[in-house]
């Protein structure tokens, strides 16, 4: 399952690139994959920290059953110790200037139109939910909370508060502020959907006390504790009013937050620029959990809607760092630039399990014979990716062989490789033997033809090739450019045969949207391929109700298996690395960053080197110095999970 869909191929990579030849980006051998156990050997166990609590914090009226002083968690669940991806002994302080492409549409942290890349920045730095979810042990960790309680019917959980959380006002965090945020995001005056639709599966909370609250699930589903365990916090005192006042009173404003950073009034120049704070009186800057987390003292974001224009500022030394979303700049154009050659500039890419999504050609299997497996798998045969991949793409991105990302990946999938004499034998077993005066194959007087809707331009180089592979096969295929809108009607109306499609990705999966049985026959959903899976059905029950994290994985690594040999899609690529240029001033974890991290956020584990920024400094204004380069390539989580896969293995032994 995935976020909204939109047109396929983002990469704007020229007509003519240069030819590569060799693997694609990141692609490692049984070699390269010892070398890189050996080069990372001594990192691969990340540190432990522990989440501290004091036993004797809070309001002396509170009983220590009611969360109070001397409440000692027995009977509770919690995760006390987990490892970190955060480097303890970064320094703390300087700057970090990022671009912002388009100035948000509301600075709200809630309601309508708040949904924006830098606002979701803004509520990771800012706010905090009761608890985390740990992307390496997949178990919930203290947040807010220090314990909680999931009854034997796994209907209803209840949270204690750590009575030392305190909003940047001064004022305590307490059940009252869960209640009340809440309310807001169950208020439909806030204009925004989703909100009652996820916090809807849920009673009304209620506090038992000022540091227990309990709340109550309409069904049984292990992501409801996620959904409402997570759920960032906001201050009842202010956010305590109807949603229409809500969203006048902070559509250009903030309000208190409990996490390690701020918004301050003056740091807001509307349409122009905004920073974000690190505040120096966070409740949990003292908790061993947080150690080297929370590095830089402001990020600050210059609004500049050109991308070239932005780029050229990240060359020039304006913006510290740049995410760079095209495979032409990267591969001709960065290499070329005096501040890279000087080792002022670093360009780096980290391999890791950011959530990739899904792209490629969605197959419509409700409209015969894409009903038939064969056809679809001879279509997928036919899509030629790795020549697309380095023709047009540099080499910089490998082909998908799964609809899932990370841990939840199936390894098993094998990538279906370009190979017309399988397309042509499949196509055949179908019963498509005949040919007419064009070529093109025939069944019962009928042709073999299906026509593609896509909405961007860019994805005619692609399809266009594709498009020529089949015709060698005996497929005529028509290609139908079609507005963002029309196609998306297409689609969830299911009246497309194949269509280009990309597909956001997950972090955790939610695959009943896209592969739920009942939503095939039935318009308006995320289904859009018809699929259909009895076994898969049976699978998506058990994922609700799995709260443990191994089971989990296995549930879904079984489901990716029978999706992906299904063929729904004919399947695409995806970019396996964060590539980006940095000034050369800032350190960073052996590991570069969390393993699910993407451009938008894996600098929250950056800090500033005051060494590397005076030499930085030196060699700025002074063109006959350079600096170290740096290694480009970090393959740490590549190593990792390998170290894990084999664990598993021996394990299962």
């Amino acid at each position: 399952g995935g976020g909204g869909g939109s047109a396929a191929s983002k990469d704007a990579a020229p007509a003519k690139p240069a030819e590569k030849t060799g693997a694609a980006a990141g692609v490692v051998g049984d070699a390269e994959m010892e070398a890189l156990l050996a080069k990372y050997r001594d990192v691969l166990d990340l540190p432990v920290v522990r989440y501290e609590w004091d036993r004797n914090a809070g309001d002396p009226k509170v009983s220590a059953a009611d969360g109070g002083p001397g409440f000692t968690g027995e009977g509770w669940e919690t995760c006390l110790d987990s490892p970190t991806t955060a480097w303890k002994d970064a320094p703390k302080g300087g700057t970090m200037r990022q671009v912002l492409l388009d100035w948000p549409a509301t600075l709200r942290l809630w309601g309508e139109n708040y949904n924006s890349s830098f606002n979701y920045t803004v509520v990771d730095l800012c706010l905090e939910g009761l608890v985390g979810f740990h992307p390496l042990t997949q178990r919930f960790v203290p947040s807010v909370a220090t314990h909680w309680r999931i009854s034997e019917d796994r209907q209803t959980y209840t949270f204690r508060i750590n009575p030392e959380a305190r909003w940047s006002d001064g004022k305590e965090l307490t059940s009252a502020d869960v209640l009340a945020t809440w309310d807001l995001r169950m208020d439909e005056k806030c204009r925004f959907p989703s909100g009652p639709l996820v916090y809807g599966k849920f009673e009304r909370p209620v506090a038992k006390s000022k540091y227990i609250v309990e709340v109550k699930c309409k069904e049984d589903n292990w992501r409801n504790f996620l959904y409402f365990g997570g759920m960032p916090l906001l201050p009842a005192h202010e956010v305590g009013i109807p949603g229409d006042q809500y969203l006048e009173k902070f559509q250009n404003a903030y309000h208190a937050v409990s996490g390690p950073y701020m918004v301050r009034p003056e740091d807001v120049k509307m349409g122009q620029s905004i920073a974000i704070t690190r505040r120096k009186d966070w409740w949990g800057e003292r908790n061993p959990a947080n150690a080297g987390g929370a590095n830089i003292d402001r990020f600050e974001f210059e609004v500049v809607k050109d991308i070239n224009l932005a780029f050229e500022k990240a060359k020039k030394g304006e913006i510290d760092y740049f995410p760079i979303g095209k495979a032409q700049w990267w591969v001709e154009e960065v290499p070329k630039l005096d501040p890279v050659k000087r080792g002022l500039l670093l360009p780096k890419k980290i391999y890791n399990d950011a959530p990739v999504g899904t792209n490629g050609i969605a197959i419509n299997t409700k409209k015969a014979p894409l009903d038939d497996r064969r056809i679809r798998l001879a279509l997928q045969h036919l899509y030629n990716r790795r020549l697309m991949i380095q023709k047009f793409y540099y080499n910089e991105y490998e082909p998908l062989s799964s609809y899932e990302s990370g841990v939840y990946a199936n390894p098993e999938n094998a990538v279906l490789e370009y190979d017309e004499m399988r397309a042509v034998e499949l196509l055949e077993e179908a019963g498509w033997t005949g040919t007419n005066a064009e070529l093109y194959r025939v069944k019962d007087g009928r042709e073999l033809k299906f026509q593609i809707v896509y909405s961007s331009p860019l994805s005619e180089r692609n399809l266009t090739k594709f498009q020529e592979d089949c015709k060698k096969a005996g497929i005529r295929i028509e290609l139908q450019l079609l507005t963002p809108a029309s196609l998306w009607k297409q689609v969830t109306q299911k009246e497309y045969e194949l269509a280009s499609m990309s597909w956001g990705g997950l972090s955790i999966p939610n695959p009943e949207t896209s592969w739920k049985g009942e939503l095939a026959d039935s318009l308006s959903n995320n289904n859009i391929t018809g699929f259909k899976n009895a076994r898969v059905d049976q699978l998506l029950v058990e994922y609700d109700r799995a709260y443990d994290p191994k089971r989990r994985i296995a549930v879904i690594r079984e489901i990716d298996a029978l999706v992906y040999a299904d063929i729904p899609y004919v399947l695409g690529w995806f970019n396996p690395a964060q590539r980006f240029v940095i000034w050369n001033k800032y350190g960073m974890p052996p590991w570069g960053c969390s393993k699910i991290a993407d451009l938008d956020n894996l600098w929250y584990s950056f800090w500033v080197d005051p060494a590397k920024e005076k030499a930085l400094k030196e060699a700025m204004q002074d063109s006959s110095k350079s600096l170290p380069r740096e290694e480009e390539k970090n393959f740490f989580w590549r190593a990792w999970n390998e170290r894990e896969r084999r664990r598993e293995k021996g394990a299962a032994k």
